[in-house]
């Protein structure tokens, strides 16, 4: 049997290379990472029985019940975006041979969950990860508190609801089962407005159990969010923002995004990312305001696009290891990643464009246009370093000679001198700390 690829007409690359794409380019990438998740996941049932691991019984038996249920909840299984994480980075320890590191009975966990969320019936062992003793995560749903010293569960669902049985205790849990010392669901956020809706998981559990060294623990992830309200109130802001004045973006994160990761605070700013293998996931520390998250969504809904991109098209060749300033990183950057910051902060140049034109308050309003110079000023030199390189592959080449004009007519915009000269003062305090620290000994 021949399975159909995953065609991008040039049409959408050209849109996604001048920063934007829409909804229908989401889908076309949401669609080919959805492919990925069950490649991953099939992989994960060949690789358990390749190499005879513990949990090879209950994942057949998982993957088959999650096969059982309809098109959507399978995709909502399987894509729930720290599985994702989990699945590519079980399936790398699996392939080597790493028996021992390995989690895969979390897709039995997984496939619990699903069967409550989808109301239908299904009796399955869950086997429990011994690096996190005492919890019972189901993705997307909840973290059951267990006996530290059990190694299964047995969870018997019937109609949307769950019954535990762990270490001689029987517990009842459920999709809309209320928290308790033991129970804690997972906190969900909602936010419509203009006809767009936003729903965003704050599943902190299951990302403990992507394993160490894959990208999804790169993140300081936080603790359970004891206080989900002061994030729905930031992303009720954030969106009503982006919704009212900034369409296009919000377009794309209501089609894109599916899960928020809270990150611990720095000691300033706002710390953010996403995953590469995580598709629909977004990382960060509360902001401070709603702009501040608003800002933060347009800036890493880049990145997610490229990411995904770069899943069906290479953008840079291999070659050297050489590093590259980057205008916003204290560090030196290999080529993909200096690629990836340009086109992110396209899409922040990009926010700040739109914003100054609606700030009423005359400070905010020169923050935004400072903010606006300073990244697309940033954006234009980096797309000019880019350019230069040969290592760029004809898809990387292509976004890089679509960003380069919009960057073009950006930097021609009326602003005034006053923000023209904060921003270049911004951006050589920048260069001169990089070649500070380029210079220290070691």
């Amino acid at each position: 049997m021949t399975t159909a690829g995953h065609r991008l007409p040039g049409r959408v690359v050209d849109g996604l290379a001048t920063g934007g794409g829409g909804p229908a380019a989401l889908e076309l990438l949401r669609a080919a990472q959805h492919s990925k998740n069950l490649l991953l996941v099939r992989s994960l049932v060949v690789l358990t029985h390749r190499v005879d691991h513990p949990d090879r019984a209950a994942v057949e038996a998982a993957y088959r019940v999650v096969g059982g249920l309809e098109q959507g909840q399978r995709r909502a299984a399987w894509g729930h975006p720290p599985v994702a994480a989990w699945a590519f980075g079980t399936a790398a320890l699996l392939h080597r041979g790493d028996r021992a590191a390995a989690y895969p009975g979390l897709l039995a966990a997984v496939a619990a969950a699903a069967v409550v969320r989808a109301r239908a019936d299904a009796d399955l062992d869950v086997p429990l990860d011994p690096a996190t003793p005492g919890r019972l995560d189901l993705p997307g749903l909840g973290t059951l508190r267990v006996d530290p010293a059990a190694t299964r569960a047995r969870v018997r669902c019937v109609g949307g609801r769950a019954e535990v049985r762990c270490a001689g205790e029987r517990t009842e849990i459920g999709y809309d089962h209320p928290p308790d010392h033991r129970w804690r669901p997972v906190p969900e956020l909602r936010a419509t407005h203009g006809g767009l809706a936003l729903r965003l998981l704050l599943d902190t559990g299951t990302w403990r159990h992507v394993p160490m060294g894959a990208e999804g623990r790169a993140h300081p992830i936080a603790g359970f969010v004891r206080d989900p309200g002061r994030w729905q109130h930031r992303l009720r802001g954030a969106w009503r923002l982006l919704t009212d004045e900034h369409r296009a973006v919000a377009e794309e994160v209501s089609v894109a995004l599916r899960a928020l990761v809270p990150l611990e605070a720095p000691r300033s700013g706002v710390r953010s990312g996403t995953f590469h293998h995580g598709f629909g996931a977004v990382a960060m520390s509360l902001p401070p305001d709603s702009r501040a998250a608003a800002v933060t969504l347009a800036h890493e809904i880049q990145h997610l696009k490229l990411a995904a991109l770069t899943d069906l098209f290479p953008l840079v060749e291999p070659g050297p290891n050489e590093s590259f300033y980057a205008p916003w990183r204290p560090d030196p950057r290999p080529l993909e990643g200096l690629l990836h910051g340009a086109y992110a902060h396209l899409g922040v140049a990009g926010f700040w464009r739109r914003q100054r034109l609606i700030e009423q308050d005359r400070a905010a309003r020169h923050h935004a246009e400072v903010e606006f110079v300073r990244w697309t000023r940033a954006a234009r030199q980096t797309v000019r370093v880019l350019a230069a390189q040969p290592r760029l592959t004809p898809v990387g080449r292509r976004l890089v000679e679509g960003m380069a004009p919009v960057l073009d007519r950006w930097a021609s915009e009326r602003v005034t001198p006053h923000a023209v000269d904060d921003a270049g003062r911004l951006l050589a305090a920048h260069h001169a700390r990089w070649e500070r620290a380029e210079a220290r000994p070691g």
